[in-house]
């Protein structure tokens, strides 16, 4: 009789923690909408009151072009990637307002699964919605939001830390999904099927996580070969570092990215402020943060492709953010000091933007070295 009663209580105690944990899985997705449109409507805020790119130009025109005739044959080295400029294109708006609406809600969606992401290694729920908070008004998305959302970045880092959060959860579908509609906007989110491996594997070499992580990610990868294929274009002969030799090309980029190292090590920092010095001891415990380095490394070797190294290594955000977030969940005392400094380098930003950042950094910027048409 005590053996069964005992057995009874176990199996109510096993419910009771079954449905806290639902209760709490719940919440957590209320939350993160709650922090999503929190984030969209900050970022929205923050770039109504500051001065905007007044007519696109350089890499921002050829978005807009692409907005126009979305499968038309574009300037080198992005025209492929439509998906963006095809949601503005469908949407009953101008272009401008298209663009702007499209970043301010990837940015929401960026931050309401940065949270999710978050609470997987973060207890405390205020710390995670305050980080997730922060990254959608920082220097990276205000920049986006100033050229009225004709770039990629905001969506990229929506894609990527949704990716990543259904890496960590082992959604394969959904994962599966979220990379085949991402990959129509920037390729450079098909480096979640490498983090998937990391995270999934057991051992150096693992058969079983490979075939998975080749599994979710072949739809996405058929779809971006499709894109290369089927939509031409134009100029690529005529950018230094992008035509020649495969080794050349990667070289020359270097030596251009070298030629103002101050100002891409400003730009750098500027991305993830005070968690570059946190996100680093998060390596020695926390194990998703050793796989994180798959995508640092992957971020840092787009930097060979791309001279502007700020936005590359924006690529390894949601590696960032919860190795940041498990940090701080574990030293109470440096929760205030580091969402101070990430807030201050938000605001101090957006002023500089506003009063001389975007004359002389956007506005006054050299034309690209390519052809825009």
């Amino acid at each position: 009789m005590r053996a069964q009663l005992r057995a009874a209580g176990v199996a109510l105690s096993q419910r009771d923690l079954e449905g806290s944990a639902e209760a709490g899985r719940r919440r957590d997705h209320w939350l993160a909408a709650g922090v999503g449109l929190a984030g969209a409507l900050a970022l929205a805020l923050l770039s109504s009151v500051s001065r905007t790119e007044p007519t696109p130009r350089g890499d921002d025109l050829i978005y807009e072009l692409i907005a126009r005739h979305p499968f038309g044959v574009h300037t080198f080295p992005f025209g492929y990637r439509v998906g963006l400029p095809l949601g503005v294109n469908v949407l009953p708006l101008d272009s401008t307002t298209g663009f702007r609406l499209l970043a301010w809600i990837a940015a929401g969606g960026a931050g309401a699964f940065a949270y999710l992401l978050m609470r997987e290694f973060c207890r405390h729920r205020a710390l995670a919605a305050s980080l997730a908070l922060l990254m959608c008004i920082s220097p990276p998305f205000l920049v986006v939001a100033l050229r009225n959302g004709r770039n990629t970045d905001i969506a990229t880092v929506f894609f990527m830390m949704a990716a990543t959060y259904f890496v960590v959860k082992r959604r394969y579908v959904a994962l599966a999904g979220t990379l085949l509609v991402g990959v129509v906007v920037r390729e450079a989110v098909l480096f979640e099927v490498p983090l998937a491996y990391a995270v999934w594997s057991a051992r150096l070499l693992d058969a079983r996580a490979a075939r998975r992580a080749l599994a979710v990610g072949a739809p996405a990868a058929a779809a971006y070969v499709a894109l290369r294929l089927g939509i031409s274009t134009v100029g690529k002969a005529q950018v230094p570092g992008y035509g020649g030799s495969l080794v050349g090309g990667r070289l020359t980029l270097l030596r251009r990215g070298l030629e103002s190292p101050w100002q891409e090590a400003r730009r750098m920092f500027t991305v993830y402020g005070p968690y570059w010095l946190l996100a680093p001891l998060a390596l020695k415990d926390l194990r998703f943060a050793r796989c994180g380095l798959v995508l640092l490394a992957l971020a840092v070797l787009s930097m060979t492709y791309a001279t502007d190294w700020g936005r590359m290594i924006l690529l390894a955000a949601p590696a960032f953010y919860p190795a940041t977030a498990y940090v701080l969940d574990r030293h109470r005392g440096w929760w205030l000091p580091a969402v101070g400094a990430a807030f201050v380098l938000a605001v101090g930003y957006a002023l500089y933007m506003d009063h001389s950042g975007l004359q002389h950094g956007i506005i006054e910027n050299p034309e690209p070295r390519y052809p825009v048409r």
